[in-house]
């Protein structure tokens, strides 16, 4: 079925002005009032004052200038301050449907510059109204899927957790008074910097990205290509028996955090941005390193030790080495080993199923807005 397409401008009306909007130090963690920002979230944070809720009457579509990030809003929300744009529509239309219709759209990435400059040019598809409802339920209906595959990846990584707790206690108290040790004790050898990429290297190779490491799980897809002055040692190159560590950032919370390479290979690096540490066999098993690292009682230890400069928090090999926390006898660490190898599996699973349905969405999407659905 073929549809006019009307200017963006012809469909949306743009009512973000007059409305009182919030600045993110003011939000509350809880309150009477969700905030709706520009972030990747839907609720931002809250507020109690009703002076402050938006008055527009949802649902209205509203889209990041900054983010380029697009949600449908169907309750009373707060604006958050920053880039937040409240669009409802000019014409009769269904206004998930037309929330869909943004999504489809491929708004060019300008960095942290405006971008509803390049949605104002764009034209909207504008099926008759009871088509407009049939596609979005359809819609609707695909990407409620992949909201409860995602919900259950989100359990899947909670259950880990727990099972971690319940077997080991928190460490932040340590109440089955395991032995405490520091990473530097546990370590085979000395913890290590990565290889730096150099524009004037002759030796060519790959290198890590940081969010191969700071995604909260390993990405062999966040690497690059790159030169070196010399060849990487052993001890650099990408293996599975090497804790990589975030060595700065701009982010507090990304600096420290690591992960273990799902995969070894000679071909692949990690930067000077990371430190890596591989620890004795005999005292660690790796999925009880990856697991203690990401407990508060070792958080706080990272915080506390990070330098601030320019803008960048950064952690060295000392501060890392230093870094204490409980190390129970190996048979339990490997009981424990097993179990999240299983949840592990679980998880590709359920990550493979939501691959498949983002195929589906995207299918159905492109579809519906060609007219072919």
């Amino acid at each position: 079925m073929s549809f006019q397409e009307l200017p963006f401008l012809d469909v949306f009306r743009d009512a973000t002005g007059g409305n009182v909007k919030t600045p993110r130090t003011e939000f509350l963690k809880e309150g009477e009032f969700p905030v709706v920002d520009q972030g990747r979230t839907l609720v931002a944070g809250f507020v109690n004052e009703r002076s402050s809720v938006c008055s527009v009457d949802p649902p209205v579509i509203v889209f990041g200038d900054h983010t380029r990030v697009v949600k449908y809003v169907d309750f009373e929300f707060a604006m958050g301050a920053d880039g937040t744009k409240v669009l409802v529509p000019k014409v009769e239309s269904d206004t998930k449907y037309l929330y869909y219709a943004l999504k489809a759209i491929e708004v060019p990435a300008a960095g942290y510059s405006r971008h509803y400059k390049f949605l104002k040019e764009t034209r909207i598809p504008l099926p008759p109204l009871t088509e407009q409802k049939r596609i979005s339920g359809i819609l609707d209906a695909a990407d409620t899927l992949r909201a409860k595959r995602r919900e259950a990846l989100a359990q899947i990584d909670t259950l880990l957790q727990s099972t971690f707790l319940d077997m080991f206690g928190d460490p932040v108290t340590n109440p089955m008074g395991w032995e405490e040790r520091t990473l530097g004790e546990l370590a085979q050898n000395s913890l290590r910097n990565g290889l730096s990429p150099s524009t004037r290297g002759t030796i060519d190779g790959e290198v890590l990205t940081l969010s191969a490491i700071t995604r909260g799980r390993f990405d062999f897809a966040a690497r690059k290509i790159a030169r070196f002055d010399r060849q990487p040692s052993p001890s650099q190159k990408l293996n599975t028996d090497t804790f990589l560590i975030c060595r700065g950032n701009g982010n507090m919370k990304l600096v420290g955090t690591g992960a273990y390479p799902d995969r070894s290979s000679s071909l692949v690096c990690f930067p000077d941005t990371m430190i890596g540490v591989a620890t004795s066999p005999s005292l660690m098993a790796p999925a009880y390193l990856q697991n203690v690292w990401r407990t508060r009682r070792v958080r706080r230890q990272i915080e506390r030790g990070a330098r601030t400069t320019n803008g960048t928090h950064k952690v060295n090999q000392r501060v890392l080495s230093s870094i204490v926390f409980p190390v129970p006898p190996l048979g339990p660490q490997l009981q424990f080993a097993a179990i999240a190898e299983s949840i592990r599996q679980q998880e590709v699973r359920q990550r493979g199923h939501l691959a498949e349905l983002d195929t589906l969405f995207a299918s159905l999407q492109s579809r519906a807005f060609d007219g072919e659905l």
